[in-house]
């Protein structure tokens, strides 16, 4: 086996690899946007409670329990917060591995191309010399008729 089919072992799995933390990133990604579309409704939620509350007249042990379902759903609102930016510090990894995962495939693919230029050179040279030794000896042949 050459050299660079051996490589290209190396190169395929490595693709696959990368492959592999490309998905990782996707779903990464994936659950990031959603974290934030859900961050995003509880904020609009939150708005939303707080534009009727100005509108109603509340009495004051509805308002106590209004405060305290607002105060809840602030609660909520920070916790979502935090999971987006737990999300965003994965997708942060994920990118990072997908970085480095296709810098090394890029590297083996490079050597494999590498491998197949020298085998190529090594094979013009062995031609040419077959090339040369055979007008050699034509040309030995004919100086001896």
């Amino acid at each position: 086996m050459k050299k660079s089919e051996r490589m290209q072992v190396l190169v395929n799995l490595s693709q696959r690899k990368e492959d592999e933390v490309a998905k990782a990133l996707a779903k990464d990604q994936a659950r990031l946007q959603h974290d934030q579309k859900k961050l995003q409704e509880l904020k609009d939620y939150a708005a939303q409670y707080d534009q009727e509350r100005n509108l109603l007249g509340l009495s004051p042990y509805l308002t106590t329990n209004y405060q305290h379902f607002v105060n809840r759903l602030q609660q909520a609102i920070q916790q979502q917060d935090q999971q987006v930016k737990r999300s965003q510090q994965q997708v942060t990894m994920s990118m990072k591995r997908w970085q480095n995962a296709r810098a090394k495939t890029k590297g083996m693919d490079w050597l494999k191309d590498k491998s197949v230029r020298e085998e190529l050179n090594i094979e013009s040279k062995q031609e040419q010399k077959q090339i040369d030794e055979f007008a050699n000896r034509a040309f030995f042949e004919r100086m001896r008729s």
